[in-house]
């Protein structure tokens, strides 16, 4: 991991509390106007303050401030909620102007996503932050085992294969847009994989360990999940030159020296799917059927002496594994309980159902109203509101998270020449510049417009 700045913040004094405090869910109605876009921006600050402190090291003031302020459950209807505009207001949009000039305010939402799934990522690490999401930890894996679907259907449409500088070139604003929301639904679902396993892991201190029982095992068959993802290691490609990238900190980048070290996703794969089988409530809830089996003792493969070096715990599972392959556990012991998979009082999810009848019937008439907010008028509001998002998204903090600095726009190294008139992307040098103008000309042209 790069070293942080000590000295860096992305909060100013006072600000931390101001924020936490502020923190209530939104409409999604609201999303584009004013006030919704300083929440946004306010949003991203946290998320950057408490990436900074948990990887410095440093007393993790966010993440105690957002719990003892009960604060955590709004970033989970957060992120349900631009799901839900993703799924039912984006289309309408897109079908109402299907040549956006500006596309900007569009990415601002698909961002905000990301921005609250990070800032779960890095909080609900703790206990206590699992313990403070119990009333929507339903709701949270629900979402969570969505994207993960999600991500399986990214890698089997071809997500994985490298898109050609020559084809970003030709893309329409349109198609760079569905790019970049295909870009976001992959670093929000790689970060699922985090919060898969955090749930899995806290659910018994959260009070709700039987109906998360059930929800893991029989609703949405997660164990089996997490094997599918092992096998196909999103987190792996091969670029257009050959060579093996693998995804960190939200970019695609040439793996260390060492490839032998694990990686964070496949590492969190694995330990959230120890957690499952080992998980004594198993047999109660879950029938390890043939194709289940086969599917679990495909893994052993995997489990190699490296692994098991890196990762300790995996002995256990890999015993259960080699149990497994010569066992049957097709009819689970149930220890002499009736019916022992139900529960009496079943949890269920319940904040997308409620997104969900704040759209209905309204899909169109709020996209049409949220795209008089993107399209930016002109006015010096709309200009000093796109200052403050560019801002947000260039400043040095956010820089200082983004896999080690600023990157050539063009060829990848590090940068430290920016754009002087849009002063959002970056050089290496003169001539990567100059080859890169032709694609980043239109994109300069819509930030230097919302701008000056």
């Amino acid at each position: 991991m790069v070293e942080k700045d000590p000295q860096l913040s992305a909060l100013d004094i006072g600000e931390l509390d101001i924020f936490v405090e502020s923190m209530e869910p939104w409409q999604i109605d609201t999303i584009g106007n004013q006030a919704w876009v300083d929440w946004h921006i306010r949003l991203q600050k946290l998320n950057q303050q408490a990436v900074l402190e948990a990887s410095s090291m440093q007393e993790e003031l966010t993440k105690e401030t957002l719990i003892s302020c009960g604060k955590l459950p709004v970033l989970v209807y957060e992120a349900i909620c631009i799901q839900v505009w993703r799924l039912k207001i984006y289309p309408q949009i897109m079908k109402l102007e299907p040549a956006p000039v500006n596309t900007f305010g569009i990415y601002m939402v698909l961002y905000h996503e990301a921005a609250a799934v990070g800032l779960l990522e890095t909080v609900l690490f703790h206990e206590d932050g699992a313990q403070c999401v119990s009333d929507v930890m339903i709701d949270l894996l629900d979402y969570a085992v969505d994207q993960l679907t999600a991500l399986l259907a990214l890698i089997n449409s071809g997500h994985l294969k490298p898109v050609s500088p020559k084809e970003m070139e030709c893309e329409t604003p349109c198609e760079e847009l569905e790019r970049q929301k295909r870009e976001l639904q992959f670093d929000i679902s790689m970060r699922c994989i985090s919060l898969v396993r955090y749930i899995s892991e806290h659910m018994e201190s959260a009070g709700v360990a039987a109906s998360m029982a059930t929800n893991l095992y029989k609703t949405h068959d997660v164990p089996s999940l997490l094997a599918h993802l092992l096998q196909l290691q999103p987190w792996r490609r091969v670029d257009d030159k050959g060579n093996l990238q693998t995804f960190n900190l939200g970019r695609w980048s040439r793996p260390d020296a060492d490839e032998s070290q694990l990686h964070r996703s496949e590492a969190q794969l694995w330990l959230s799917l120890r957690q499952l089988l080992l998980e004594p409530r198993l047999h109660h809830h879950y029938a390890i059927h043939d194709a289940r089996r086969d599917a679990f003792c495909r893994l052993q493969a995997k489990m190699t002496e490296e692994l098991l070096d890196q990762l300790p715990p995996l002995v256990e599972l890999k015993t259960f594994l080699c149990r497994l392959s010569v066992g049957d556990y097709s009819r689970a012991p149930t220890n002499g309980a009736r019916n022992p998979g139900c529960t009496l009082i079943e949890l269920v999810p319940q904040i997308r159902e409620g997104y969900m009848k704040q759209v209905h019937k309204r899909t169109k008439s709020i996209a049409k109203s949220q795209l008089e907010c993107f399209r930016m008028d002109g006015s010096e509001q709309s200009r000093g509101m796109a200052r403050k998002l560019l801002e947000s998204y260039t400043s040095d903090v956010a820089l200082a998270m983004d896999s080690g600095g600023a990157k050539c726009a063009k060829c990848g190294d590090k940068a430290s020449k920016k754009c002087s008139r849009c002063k959002t992307e970056w050089y290496c040098g003169r001539e990567c510049q100059v080859q890169q103008w032709p694609k980043h000309k239109e994109i300069c042209d819509q930030l230097a417009n919302l701008c000056i």
